[in-house]
């Protein structure tokens, strides 16, 4: 009967395993905060990549208007934004290029850039996808 009660007190403080046991209640919420955190970087690396590929492509089509050597057409434009838009999916890249009132000495040039961001973590969260986008005007040269 004593040795049971002794064996009993042994395991009461025994420690093995208690790392564990708190790693397994701390781990979901540290992998959570992780994840979020880099999805939250690649949000923003998305958004920041098509802000520069719109700036550049409003760039390109401004110094390329009537009377230069090349002109700059929409497709031309849409192929230069998609260029510069590397690591994005370029079919789901949106690009729409207009020129106020033409594509003249003068006028102006609006490239807006489209793409849509779908969370990592839906898995675990009830996030939906969204939809980035950006612009650019530029006075055409």
């Amino acid at each position: 009967m004593l040795e049971r009660l002794s064996r009993g007190l042994r395991l009461l403080r025994d420690r093995s395993g208690q790392a564990a046991v708190e790693f397994a209640l701390i781990a979901p919420a540290f992998f959570l905060i992780m994840f979020g955190v880099m999805d939250f970087g690649r949000a923003m690396w998305i958004n920041s990549t098509i802000e520069h590929a719109a700036a550049e492509g409003a760039r390109y089509a401004a110094i390329r208007g009537q009377g230069k050597p090349t002109v700059a057409t929409e497709s031309d434009v849409k192929s230069y934004v998609q260029n510069r838009a590397p690591g994005l999916d370029s079919k789901q890249l949106t690009v729409n290029v207009t020129w106020a009132p033409s594509n003249v000495e003068g006028g102006t040039v609006t490239v807006r850039v489209g793409y849509p961001y779908e969370f990592l973590m839906t898995g675990f969260l009830p996030i939906d996808p969204i939809q980035f986008g950006r612009s650019s005007t530029m006075v055409i040269n």
